[in-house]
């Protein structure tokens, strides 16, 4: 079964709710807006294929920044990121006109600045620092090479240093936090979950209370009167002591109100039945649960004498519950499987009939043989 991969909540995307869809819509329009930025200033350009490179890999920084998981970003991608920055300035300030050039036409120092910030924000500062300084020298030697001095293209990038600051003293004075945000949330996740499993002890303990005052309440206040009991009242007596017995010896068969009917009928016939449950169908599918009470429903009605003993048998054995009938040289076996699969054998005396298997469409005629 396909889903989706589980949350983690130790990484600060989560935390910043940068794994959520308004993340990623805001994302699409950051890289829309640089985009569009990069190809309303093409006028006096030498070459476009380079500011639609620089353009592409500035996307794919972004995608990166919001996707890939881990805390801190992964080496891999940091030294790319890291790298971006003077990659996108050589790829678009070498194509602008000079003199001629604008603010907007440097468009990607911007771009490539809000990446190194968020870059900074999951854990990698000194890097994002890094790739800014980077971004200011290769703009510097941009304007040198153009004739316009270092200065120039130092004060165009080193404008945009003020945020990737920021965004250093962000993560060395809160991000140590945290960890103790972390904390707190798992903390809340299993008081919830503790909540969540005390109320269900409660609400069973009194689903079973109710239970027990409808079974018990009129034999125990007919004791209480001082009353004697007849043979009929210490037979309803004996009948609720099994009954409740059932309960606590096999919960999964007892809960369930058609089989208890069927147990006391087969009781009152004289039969002796006996539940049995070691767990193995627990938690098991409620088909399969469904299945073994219409088994055990068709058995007790059947037998008229003896003994029928039905047993859930523990959990990691090949067959999840058995129905096992005794009467006189009559021996019936019910054997259910965990996929449903149904194999009934009656012995008599010396013969042996196995009945096909339900469940799977079997129809082969009984096989009827001497046991050796």
């Amino acid at each position: 079964m396909s889903g989706a991969p589980p949350r983690d909540v130790r990484d600060v995307r989560v935390l910043l709710g940068m794994d959520r869809p308004a993340a990623k819509v805001l994302a699409a329009l950051f890289c829309l807006s640089f985009t569009l930025a990069a190809l309303a200033n093409l006028d006096g350009v030498q070459h476009v294929w380079p500011i639609v490179l620089a353009a592409v890999l500035v996307t794919a920084a972004a995608v990166v920044i919001i996707a890939v998981p881990g805390d801190p970003l992964p080496m891999a991608y940091t030294l790319a990121l890291t790298a971006l920055g003077p990659v996108a300035c050589a790829l678009v300030l070498w194509q602008l006109p000079v003199p001629g050039w604008t603010l907007d036409s440097a468009w990607q120092i911007r771009a490539v600045t809000a990446v190194l910030v968020y870059m900074s924000v999951r854990g990698r500062a000194p890097y994002a620092f890094a790739g800014a300084a980077l971004m200011v020298l290769t703009s510097g030697a941009w304007s040198d090479a153009t004739g316009q001095g270092w200065g120039t293209g130092i004060r165009l990038a080193s404008i945009n240093l003020a945020p990737v600051l920021m965004s250093v003293f962000f993560a060395f004075s809160i991000r140590p936090v945290g960890p103790a945000v972390f904390r707190l949330r798992e903390q809340e996740s299993e008081r919830a979950a503790d909540e969540a499993m005390t109320q269900a002890v409660l609400r069973e303990r009194d689903s079973q209370l109710t239970r027990l005052d409808l079974l018990a309440r009129p034999l125990l206040e007919r004791s209480a009167t001082g009353d004697e009991f007849g043979d009929g009242c210490r037979e309803e007596c004996g009948l609720l002591e099994e009954r409740l017995r059932d309960t606590l010896r096999a919960p999964v068969l007892a809960s369930d109100e058609g089989v208890s009917r069927a147990v006391e009928s087969a009781r009152r016939r004289g039969a002796r039945v006996i539940l049995l449950d070691d767990g193995g169908l627990r938690d098991g599918p409620d088909a399969l649960v469904s299945q073994l009470h219409s088994a055990l429903i068709d058995a007790l009605h059947e037998i008229t004498a003896g003994t029928l003993t039905a047993r859930v048998l523990p959990a990691g054995r090949a067959t999840a519950a058995t129905i096992l009938s005794e009467n006189g040289a009559r021996v019936g076996r019910v054997e259910l499987g965990h996929d449903g699969r149904v194999r009934t054998e009656v012995r008599h005396g010396g013969m042996r009939e196995i009945v096909p298997q339900r469940g799977c469409g079997a129809s082969a005629a009984p096989h009827r043989g001497t046991i050796r």
